[in-house]
């Protein structure tokens, strides 16, 4: 039909009919009976269409069917406009891409399939008995989808708007929400499994609203699917009681204060994680909760965390487990919300909670990343030591053991009393009957408050903490001992920063004999008579006493270069000089220290480089004595490395003053005795810095060092040559005072100056020419006290009259 108009219906009669409209108006029902029909609708209007039993095909492009279509069996539209659609016979097929239906779209009986990809449909789509399937990828439906009672299969894929709730009904069906939103999702107000054991599964969507979802036995997240949960999550119904969540090794469950809870209180669910539990990224604070009233299994998945890394009173997001069981693996991730570090003291900071008697297996988690804050560095360790912590998981910045029991009170004597008359027993209270349980097609079930805890807070737990299995070799924690605290690498890479550059200066200082030779060489006089260079190196190893008993074992190298600015006799054989010096010193060395539980520790490396800039007052006599006094400024730069790679800049300066003088006695023509004094200042200004962990501040005290020491000198002539053997021993000490590296301006860690060493060595000065003369000696250093040191240097020099 292509034109014109019937008033009335069009009854086809059974067989194989075929109708087709293009145009015009038909005002009555178009019947075509029974019959494998056709029919075929571009243009035009008919009242409605009844298609009869047998396998019939419906194709409308355009035109509008008034009133219903009806007994259709295969159907696809692509525009115009029907007023219902009731397919209820045999197993039906209707694909919508346009269009509209103002009213529901109904299948029966069979296994039906409706997809949607484009239209509108005013109503509800409707399947009865039989094992249906709903796809939807497009257009809008503004009333629900009822899948009613079997097997059915809904999916939902990139598109389409649902504006009501969709209802899968009894049987074990399952739901695919796929490639979408929670903006397209929040349209729909439930997505509801109903009775049976149903599966929903997100691929790559992302989604929010737990009340939403309702009924669901089995609940996966899988293919970068994200699912925001701020709520209880009921899995099961009244006849299941319970199901299981799963996140697979793409997918996180982003998590503020939510929970994971059976549909019957007192079931147990389970939640299974190959992917994240995300707890960072939805929230800014550290008090975030994901409570799993079940079991909690880890499949290597990650458990992310916002922390303040503190004391044992800090807040931490956590991870509930109650009445089941913790199993599997987890990597905990640590994400520091501004804590400054301290030394946990008993059961440290809890991140994983197991209560109403869940337990915990050793190996459930272990940390995903380095956790440290301030000096400390902090472990992750399963169970504390108060009674009922035994299953808990702590992050703890000590090593501790729990305290020794105490010894069971005596008992009391026995009282025997003579026996009274039993009481008369109460009657039974009368119980009413429990109501059936609600289905909760659009409510879920009331979540049961937590029973408190009925183990006293301060007694001791029943075994001391395990550190998790990823965790370093730790010290042996001694029961009733105080905790053993754990300084991260950094903190004795850091205290030996100000020791080493005080020994770089100390080096560059040297001595009168190790910058000029000997006094007997200072004969010139006038403006800029003479100049000097020296080279000198040092190994040495060293330790400090202080809070993280550094050490260093390492090496330094320099050089530096002189001239006397103006020299003058001012008195028969007595001479004074003005002079200045330029020079470099290069310090490399290997540090070791009390850091995460044991003393000695290798910890990292530190490189220092000095350069000074000095000027000089000598007064000699022809005698021999002589007074020397130097001040020196030092540049320093350098930068020091914990092992695990964890940096630290150094930049600052220094400035060192001393005063010396020396008195040499004859012991015969050829030798002689000079005891000599030394008197030294030094300080130390080093910028703060920040390693990416924490703020390093560095604040030293002045060094003040005095030496004792005399000097076994020879002079001899060899093939005309002026030569001076010379043998010399020195006592040094460091008096009092400290440095101090503070983190974040809370922990302050401290290095004590005080040291005493001595030296010998050995040496010569030969003057190779009336303007030239050569010098070199070599040391032994060692300590006096109990701070290590051992040491060979050596020192060449040279001196030039001009």
């Amino acid at each position: 039909m292509d034109s014109g108009k019937i008033l009335g219906l069009v009854d086809q009669g059974d067989g194989a009919n075929v109708f087709k409209i293009s145009a015009g108006t038909v005002s009555g029902d178009v019947s075509q009976g029974s019959g494998v029909d056709n029919f075929q609708m571009t243009g035009g209007t008919i009242a409605s269409l009844t298609q009869g039993d047998s396998r019939d095909v419906f194709v409308m492009t355009g035109g509008t069917i008034v009133g219903g279509f009806d007994d259709g069996d295969i159907a696809k539209m692509t525009g115009g406009t029907i007023g219902r659609v009731n397919m209820k016979l045999d197993d039906n097929l209707f694909d919508m891409s346009g269009g509209t239906i103002l009213g529901n779209l109904v299948t029966g009986f069979g296994d039906d399939t409706i997809i949607v990809s484009g239209g509108t449909i005013g109503g509800n789509i409707s399947v009865s008995g039989g094992d249906d399937r709903i796809t939807v990828t497009g257009g809008v439906i503004n009333g629900e989808i009822r899948a009613s009672s079997g097997n059915d299969r809904f999916i939902w894929n990139a598109g389409g708007l649902i504006k009501s709730s969709i209802l899968m009904g009894d049987g074990n069906d399952t739901a695919l929400i796929s490639h979408l939103t929670e903006d397209t999702l929040s349209l729909t107000p439930s997505v509801d499994g109903g009775l049976g054991n149903d599966t929903l599964t997100f691929d790559n969507s992302s989604s929010a609203g737990a009340a939403r979802y309702i009924g669901w036995e089995s609940v996966n997240l899988t293919n970068n699917s994200r699912f925001n949960l701020a709520g209880d999550f009921f899995l099961g119904d009244s006849s299941s009681g319970t199901g299981s969540f799963t996140i697979d090794s793409t997918s996180a469950l982003q998590v503020t204060h939510g929970a994971v809870r059976p549909y019957t209180s007192g079931q147990l669910t389970t939640l299974t994680n190959a992917g994240v539990i995300d707890m960072t990224s939805a929230s800014s604070s550290a008090a975030d909760t994901l409570s799993v009233y079940g079991n909690y299994v880890g499949r290597g998945g990650q458990l992310l965390l916002q922390t303040v890394l503190g004391d044992d009173s800090s807040a931490s997001d956590k991870l509930i487990v109650s009445q089941g069981a913790i199993s599997g693996n987890t990597q905990v991730g640590i994400s520091n919300l501004g804590g400054q570090g301290a030394l946990t003291l008993q059961n440290g900071i809890e991140v994983v909670q197991a209560q109403n008697g869940a337990t915990s297996s050793a190996d459930a988690f272990a940390l995903k990343n380095s956790v440290s804050a301030g000096a400390y560095q902090y472990y992750l360790f399963k169970g504390g030591v108060t009674a009922g912590s035994e299953n808990n998981w702590y992050l703890r910045s000590s090593v501790i053991a729990i305290a020794p029991r105490a010894a069971p009170p005596a008992a009391p004597p026995l009282i025997i009393r003579p026996p009274s008359a039993p009481p008369v027993a109460p009657a039974a209270p009368i119980v009413a009957a429990d109501e059936p349980p609600v289905e909760p097609p659009t409510a879920a079930p009331v979540a049961p408050a937590d029973p408190p805890s009925t183990v006293p807070a301060d007694s001791p737990a029943d075994a001391s903490p395990t550190p998790a299995a990823t965790t370093p070799a730790l010290p042996a924690a001694v029961a009733g001992a105080a905790p053993i605290p754990l300084f991260r690498l950094e903190v004795p890479v850091y205290s030996v920063v100000v020791p080493a550059a005080q020994t770089l200066m100390l080096n560059a200082l040297g001595t009168f004999h190790d910058r000029q030779g000997d006094q007997s060489l200072l004969t010139e006089t006038g403006l800029a008579s003479a100049g000097w260079g020296r080279f000198y190196n040092n190994d040495f190893k060293k330790s400090w006493s202080g809070t993280v008993s550094p050490s260093l074992d390492g090496s330094l190298e320099g050089f530096q270069i002189g001239n006397d600015l103006y020299s003058s006799e001012i008195s028969e054989g007595r001479y004074q000089r003005f002079g200045f010096f330029v020079g470099q010193t290069h310090l490399r060395g290997s540090v070791k220290g009390f850091a995460e539980g044991f003393q000695g520790r290798q910890a990292g490396q530190t490189k220092l480089d000095g350069d000074n800039v000095g000027l000089y007052w000598t007064l000699s006599d022809r005698s021999g004595w002589y007074v020397d006094a130097v001040a020196m400024a030092t540049r320093l730069d350098g930068n020091s490395q914990s092992d695990r790679g964890v940096k630290l800049e150094t930049h600052g300066h220094g400035l060192t003053l001393s005063l010396e003088g020396g008195y040499p006695v004859a012991l015969s023509d050829h030798w002689s005795v000079e005891p000599q004094a030394q008197l030294i200042s030094q300080h130390i200004s080093l910028d703060d810095q920040n390693d990416g962990i924490s703020e390093v501040s560095f604040d030293s005290q002045n060094y003040t060092t005095g030496r004792l020491g005399a000097r076994l000198n020879g002079r001899y002539r060899v093939s005309n040559t002026p030569v001076e053997p010379y043998l010399r021993a020195n006592v040094w000490r460091t008096f009092g005072g400290s440095d101090t590296v503070t983190y974040d301006d809370v922990d302050r860690i401290k290095t004590q100056h005080k040291a005493s060493s001595a030296d010998v060595g050995m040496g010569v000065v030969a003057q190779l020419s009336p303007t030239v003369a050569v010098y070199l000696g070599a040391d032994y250093d060692a300590n006096l006290d109990s701070n290590d040191l051992k040491g060979i240097s050596g020192n060449v020099g040279i001196r030039m009259s001009w």
